[in-house]
């Protein structure tokens, strides 16, 4: 049974780094879009059409599936000026309650984001601009990235709680160790 949970550990470590290597190549991409976009039309008098949405569209894919590995690696803002006036153990037992509430927050985000993914699927709804874009495709990162994000505040609400029972320190790097 640990085996497999610790394998399951590794794939999952696994797939949110690749989702954080997805994301810095969609940010790259933004990037250099936006800059041709800027020489195209200030340089060029030759403005595209499809950079704007482009950036647009990968937005919403950097944003939901880079959310669970920005929470992995603590790289979040956190304002820290009243929790760095607690002691280790309840430290960790805010920890744990704040990362339960926000599961159940995203748990909610997830929901909404599978209910409109959905009905966007079945209407056959389109985005009315220069891309063509299947509305469904564009809403399928706000589930899926919500579900990866609720998944990851449940480890950490499980690691929080483990470290608390057994005493432990606040600062472990992740919430399962793998």
């Amino acid at each position: 049974m640990f085996r497999f949970l610790g394998t399951l550990a590794r794939k999952w470590e696994a797939l949110l780094t690749s989702l954080g290597h997805l994301v810095a190549v969609l940010t790259a991409v933004m990037t250099l879009a936006v800059v041709y976009e800027v020489v195209a039309r200030y340089f060029f008098k030759r403005p595209t059409v499809w950079a704007v949405d482009l950036t647009e569209y990968a937005l919403l894919y950097v944003t939901f599936l880079g959310a669970a590995w920005v929470l992995r690696e603590g790289a979040h803002i956190r304002v820290e000026f009243l929790v760095e006036r607690l002691g280790p153990r309840p430290r960790l037992a805010l920890s744990t309650i704040i990362s339960l509430v926000a599961a159940g927050v995203v748990a909610v985000l997830m929901w909404k984001g599978v209910e409109v993914t959905w009905v966007a699927y079945v209407k056959g709804q389109a985005m009315l601009k220069p891309w063509r874009v299947p509305r469904w495709l564009l809403m399928l990162p706000i589930a899926l990235g919500s579900l990866l994000l609720m998944i990851e505040f449940l480890r950490q609400t499980w690691g929080s709680f483990q470290a608390w029972r057994h005493g432990g320190h606040p600062e472990a790097p992740r919430a399962i160790e793998v």
